[in-house]
């Protein structure tokens, strides 16, 4: 099976006293004595780390987790100012940014979780099963339920309904009067709710070990269907179709990296299956099949060795390529600013690769396996299998502190009240948070690609004025210049359809339509290649000049000398 690199182990690293100088290479020296030595160029004891070391404002013990194979080791809640978590069995409420304990509640709790209505409740499940639900700003609280297992149950909170998992049953309660309204036994997880259906992932074991979800109605707990086969968890939801990847192995072996399945919210049914990115002959297939990410209708689908293949899901294969970002590094995220995230090939470091041009970004300072990286606002949080937190910047890379634990694996990072929170397995640590990371990033896979251009647009030998705000701008070795300024001074007719997100142009006898981010042109309703995907940048839709020039029929050239566009109006209107 994949390896998960949130789980990713530490390397051992035997070390003893070197018996004699040595200024060459790495070398691993049996002694004459019962030592042995190792040195590498670069660790000599004199060196330090650039990076800053910071102290916690302060730090809060917490319990030790459900269970071995939990991927968060504790519960910590963050929101308004506040962080509350679970310590000696007791519910505890904190200051974010000092520390201070405001209350406490209860004895033998387990996991909490908020509320997502009013936000002024907590939701907590004790060792016995029961749930109570606290007040967060006096810490009183009650008892309203009490799930049949006698074990902590898993909660949550959506809609203004109680889920509780325990005893292998999805159980709906009313958070108000904590009285049960249904229980389901199919799905075997704490749902998601995609309108108005819930989504329940389950894992069942038969002659084969597949992974499923049923859909199960909010209202009365009936299950509505099983999705067949074996797939992965949803992918995407929109309107009324769900977007699953089919990891089914056909005929023992994995023809194409991404294999995905439309399926209709309602009845359950696949309702269209696409296979995208033909693998060669020598690669290994892996179980399940390959890392695939959705967004919006960007599907990227990673491949060992080679990279992640971006391409258009509505895009035909046959006529649009898909496009490989190389890097031998393991996917672990992204999209996200812009880029696409790695471990180094021996799973040490962090690097990215931006989507527009696929140059490389290297985050400075991580250097040990990853067990835990998240993305918050402009922070790329990196919680490492030696016990180190990394903070950096997610644009630029550069490393704003490291911090020291014990810990070997990470619950979630979370930002509130200008602090870090670090949750490092029986630990909590609260770092104050550099300014800089609490901004928003940039979003788009365009972020940060685009760089402005001090060159001109002319029509016909005349100085073509630009929308305010819309120069000409350049990416990935392309110049691109805004769409609209040329239409609207070549006269062309421009329909913009809110349903299909696609604008129409007619000019002359040509008529086609584009949209942001899609790399074909439609045109009598086929599809044609575009070099490169138009791109919304302050908000003007930009397009390469050689897909405008072979678009709209009229010569397109650029003059370096001059530092033009130069275009020139063609036979094609007439």
């Amino acid at each position: 099976m994949m390896r998960k690199w949130t789980m990713a182990a530490a390397g051992l690293l035997l070390a003893g006293t070197l018996g004699s100088a040595w200024t060459g290479p790495s070398v691993w020296a049996q002694t004459s004595g019962p030592n042995a030595s190792y040195s590498s160029p670069g660790s000599e004891f004199y060196l330090t780390n650039p990076i800053p070391l910071a102290k916690p404002k302060w730090t809060a013990a917490l319990d030790a987790p459900k269970d071995s194979s939990a991927s968060n080791p504790s519960v910590v809640i963050a929101g308004q100012g506040k962080v509350y978590y679970i310590e000696g069995g007791k519910l505890i409420a904190k200051e974010s940014a000092t520390g201070k304990t405001l209350w406490s509640f209860g004895t033998g709790l387990g996991h909490a979780t908020l509320t997502s209505t009013d936000g002024t409740k907590l939701y907590v499940g004790a060792k016995d099963g029961s749930v109570y639900r606290v007040d967060k700003a006096t810490g009183k609280g009650a008892r309203i339920y009490r799930a049949p297992s006698g074990h902590a149950p898993e909660i949550s909170v959506d809609g203004g309904t109680l889920y509780v998992f325990a005893a292998g049953s999805l159980i709906s309660v009313d958070p108000a009067t904590g009285k049960e309204k249904w229980r389901n036994q199919d799905g075997k997880s704490l749902p998601q709710r995609v309108g108005g259906t819930l989504l329940s992932g389950a894992v069942e074991s038969g002659a084969i070990t597949v992974y499923t979800t049923y859909a199960i109605d909010p209202a009365t707990g009936k299950t509505l269907w099983r999705l067949p086969g074996d797939h992965t968890g949803l992918l995407k939801s929109e309107g009324n179709k769900l977007y699953f990847q089919d990891q089914w192995l056909d005929a023992d072996y994995v023809e194409t990296a991404a294999n995905i399945d439309e399926v209709d919210v309602k009845t359950g049914k696949i309702t269209a299956s696409k296979k995208f990115v033909a693998l060669k002959a020598d690669d290994n297939p892996v179980y399940p099949p390959y890392k695939v990410v959705m967004n919006g209708n960007d599907v990227y689908a990673a491949v060992a060795g080679e990279g992640v293949f971006r391409f258009n899901y509505d895009a035909d294969p046959a006529v649009v390529k898909p496009e490989l970002i190389p890097d031998r590094g393991e996917f672990i995220a992204g999209p996200y600013n812009g880029k696409l995230f790695f471990l180094g090939e021996d799973s040490r470091g962090i690097h990215a690769r931006k989507i527009v041009d696929r140059s490389y970004v290297n985050y400075n300072g991580p250097d040990n396996p990853a067990s835990r990286v998240d993305m918050i606002q402009s922070g790329l949080y990196v919680g490492q299998s030696d016990g180190t937190v990394y903070a950096l910047n997610v644009s630029t890379g550069k490393a704003l502190f490291r911090a020291q634990t014990k810990a070997r694996s990470y619950g979630a990072f979370q930002v509130e009240g200008g602090m870090l929170l670090v949750q490092a397995e029986s630990q909590l640590y609260a770092y104050p948070l550099p300014s800089e990371l609490a901004k928003p990033a940039a979003g788009g896979s365009a972020a940060g690609a685009f760089a402005k251009s001090d060159a001109k647009v002319t029509l016909d030998g005349k100085a073509l004025p630009l929308r305010v705000g819309a120069g000409v701008m350049s990416a990935d070795n392309r110049m691109f210049i805004p769409f609209r300024s040329l239409t609207e001074a070549l006269g062309a007719k421009v329909a913009y359809d809110a349903k299909t997100k696609r604008t129409t142009v007619t000019y002359g006898t040509r008529v086609f339509s584009i949209a942001d981010g899609s790399p074909f042109a439609l045109i009598d309703g086929k599809q044609a290649a575009l070099s490169y995907s138009p791109a919304t940048l302050n908000g003007s839709l930009y397009v390469p000049i050689k897909d405008f020039g072979d678009l709209l029929g009229v010569q397109v050239k650029w003059n370096a000398g001059k530092r033009t566009v130069e275009v020139t109006k063609a036979a094609a209107t007439k």
